[in-house]
């Protein structure tokens, strides 16, 4: 399907060892992780390499839309149609992502945090969402496997800073 192979390209592409990560998953599984990472990736992307903050701020906006219009079975960008069919087998929600989407703003408004409490907000956003996001696809049954994914996104997020 062109639309998985358009998100398997961007995370092939981000030269990390994500997309092997997940290669032996099943297919839908992985279909799914990859079509959330090229999601999270485009996201950061728009911030990385907009010409100003004005402009990151407005794509943002743009992008927020089409994350509601995915959620409503109306997206138009390859990443929103791979996310959009990926969540008629994966309910992942839609919250985790609009706050993937704030966190990355945050980054726009914020270079140095005066709390640990305002750090750790940008940390579950940027990070800790991304776990949320993968155990709705990987399954879970234990309900603290949510709590587990939130501290380790934290932990993971903090170690990158450092």
């Amino acid at each position: 399907m062109k639309l998985q192979a358009y998100c398997r390209s961007l995370v092939r592409g981000a030269k990390t060892n994500f997309y092997y990560a997940f290669v032996f998953l099943p297919k839908a599984k992985r279909d799914a992780i990859y079509s959330a990472y090229a999601f999270s990736r485009y996201t950061d992307d728009i911030v990385d390499n907009a010409a100003d903050a004005h402009a990151a701020s407005a794509e943002l906006a743009d992008w927020r839309n089409e994350l509601e219009a995915c959620y409503a079975g109306a997206a138009s960008h390859p990443i929103g149609l791979s996310l959009q069919q990926t969540l008629q087998l994966f309910p992942i929600p839609q919250q985790h992502f609009s706050d993937l989407v704030d966190g990355v703003e945050m980054d726009l408004e914020t270079t140095r945090y005066e709390t640990f409490e305002d750090l750790r907000e940008s940390c579950y956003r940027v990070a800790s969402v991304i776990g949320l996001i993968c155990i709705e696809i990987f399954g879970y049954s234990h309900p603290r496997t949510k709590e587990y994914a939130v501290s380790l996104g934290i932990a993971l997020q903090l170690t990158n800073i450092l």
